[in-house]
């Protein structure tokens, strides 16, 4: 889990001037008491050794009661962990591509759960002389540190992340198959690669730090053949799911997403999300929200009913089941779609997707 809590820090202090401890204190717009965290570790080199006190200037406005995040976070008695802590964190600027903006950026973890975040390019600070002096490297030392933190954070999230078409397994009888828990694991790696990629991509070597992050050795070995034949890189760090498939699965995945079955359901989900999401900007109206949910269930129990009708002996009986159960579950999303503005579209989609779920379902039965 990331927690991106910039808006609701005003202030802080980051001292570091005792060697291989860090103390944070991170005054919050609510006006309560301080959040204070002492964890082992040091800050990067630019301000390691030195007392920092920072004013954030893209706070939010002042709020007059205790914030539910702020005060969870006062509650927490999880051990902190540092990660990378700097006042020269690069970027380009979003205004112009042709600079770098300068920024603040706190990371911390609570016990490899939880990642706390605080950055911002809108920013004062002071800081003190240096107490001691870290060597280039106790530098990089420090750095692998706080990049290990981040890989044991995302392991931790990957293995308990519960996707929706997982949960429905568990909480409405969905007939589960394998292949569900080999989709699980790819969304998983999804959902946490982008604030991963975020982090790294404009980093020296940032490929094969997201690499190593989301544990790909497989392209850490590619990158280092490459290196050692002069090569340039084959590859980008702009991965999807498939990327996290685990390897003895990939291709079976990959053909499984040209089946006819799936494609009707791509076109639906570029229609879902053009004419649905994109409008709506994140404030979908309460229908449109159980629609695309429901939806978004069904697109990985599709997938897995197809890998799992690709394997060389399968059963039957588990598939048609399951065939079923989804084409009674996008019937009941017919009630949602209606009352949307985009509803012609929305049905005519379903219908077409029914259709290729009875042919599904009438070749299984034979």
């Amino acid at each position: 889990m990331l927690a991106l809590i910039t808006p609701l820090i005003t202030h802080g202090v980051i001292d570091n001037t005792v060697r291989d401890t860090v103390t944070l204190q991170l005054w919050g717009i609510d006006g309560g008491e301080p959040l204070e965290f002492t964890m082992r570790g040091n800050c990067l080199r630019d301000i390691a050794g030195c007392r920092v006190t920072f004013v954030n200037k893209g706070a939010a406005p002042e709020h007059k009661e205790e914030h539910q995040v702020l005060r969870a976070m006062r509650d927490d008695r999880r051990m902190p962990i540092a990660g990378d802590i700097t006042l020269s964190r690069r970027e380009p600027d979003p205004d112009n591509k042709r600079a770098l903006s300068n920024l603040l950026s706190i990371e911390f973890f609570l016990s490899h759960e939880l990642r706390v975040v605080v950055e911002t390019a809108l920013f004062s600070y002071d800081i003190s002389l240096p107490q001691w002096h870290m060597g280039w490297g106790e530098a990089n030392s420090q750095a692998f540190l706080n990049m290990e933190a981040l890989r044991e954070h995302v392991a931790l999230n990957v293995r308990q992340f519960r996707s929706a078409a997982f949960n429905d397994i568990h909480n409405n009888g969905f007939p589960p198959c394998d292949w569900d828990y080999r989709l699980n694991r790819a969304e998983a790696c999804m959902s946490i690669y982008p604030s991963v990629r975020r982090k790294y991509r404009f980093c020296r070597d940032g490929a094969n730090s997201i690499a190593y992050v989301m544990d790909r050795t497989d392209i850490l070995a590619r990158h280092a053949a490459e290196d050692e034949a002069h090569l340039p890189p084959t590859d980008t760090d702009d991965w999807d799911m498939l990327d996290f498939v685990e390897q003895d699965y990939a291709q079976e995945v990959g053909k499984a997403m040209h089946h006819r079955l799936f494609q009707e359901t791509n076109r639906m989900t570029a229609l879902v999300q053009r004419h649905v999401l994109q409008p709506a900007g994140g404030k979908l109206p309460p229908d449109g929200q159980r629609f695309v949910s429901g939806y978004s269930v069904l697109v990985s129990h599709i997938l897995a009913t197809i890998l799992l009708t690709r394997q060389k002996q399968f059963p039957a009986d588990l598939a048609l089941r399951r065939a079923r159960a989804i084409t009674e579950r996008l019937n009941a999303l017919h009630s949602y779609a209606s009352k949307l503005k985009q509803a012609p579209l929305l049905l005519e989609a379903c219908s077409a997707l029914l259709g290729k779920l009875d042919d599904f379902s009438a070749k299984l039965q034979h």
